[in-house]
C-alpha cells in the first residue's frame, strides 16, 4: 500500500511540475493610462509650468520680454492676426528673428522679446 501511495504522489507531483503548464502571475507594471490635457480656448491661460496648449487655430502669446526673463511664463491663447500694416517698427521675436512690427511677429505665432532689431548672433 505504501508503494502505491508513493507512486501516486510521484505521478501527481510530476504532472504539476510539467514544463509549459505553469501559470506564473505577470509581475510587470501595468501600462500607464494616457494623460489627456484639456486645450485652452481663446483668452485662456497657456504655457506656464503645466505646459497648457492652445486649441486649434490659436497661439500662445506671452507678455513682451517674458520669454527671456521669466521661467515657465504663462501666456494667453489668441488667434494669429490675419492682416498687418506695413508700419516698420521692428521687434525681436522670442525665436531670435527680427520682425517688421509686433503684428508681423504675432502673425508668425511668435511673442515679442524686445523692441528693435535682434542683436546679431555672436560667433564663438
Amino acid at each position: 500500500m505504501r508503494l502505491f501511495l508513493f507512486a501516486a504522489a510521484f505521478v501527481l507531483l510530476a504532472a504539476c511540475a510539467a514544463p509549459g503548464t505553469t501559470d506564473t502571475p505577470d509581475m510587470s507594471a501595468p501600462e500607464p493610462a494616457p494623460v489627456s490635457r484639456p486645450l485652452a480656448e481663446a483668452g485662456g491661460m497657456c504655457g506656464g509650468i503645466a505646459g497648457i496648449q492652445c486649441a486649434g487655430g490659436l497661439s500662445c502669446f506671452y507678455e513682451d520680454g517674458a520669454c527671456r526673463t521669466v521661467a515657465d511664463a504663462a501666456g494667453i491663447c489668441l488667434p494669429r492676426p490675419q492682416m498687418c500694416t506695413y508700419e516698420y517698427a521692428p521687434v525681436c521675436g522670442c525665436d531670435g528673428q527680427t520682425y517688421g512690427n509686433k503684428c508681423a511677429a504675432q502673425a508668425a505665432g511668435v511673442s515679442v522679446d524686445t523692441p528693435g532689431e535682434c542683436a546679431p548672433a555672436e560667433e564663438g
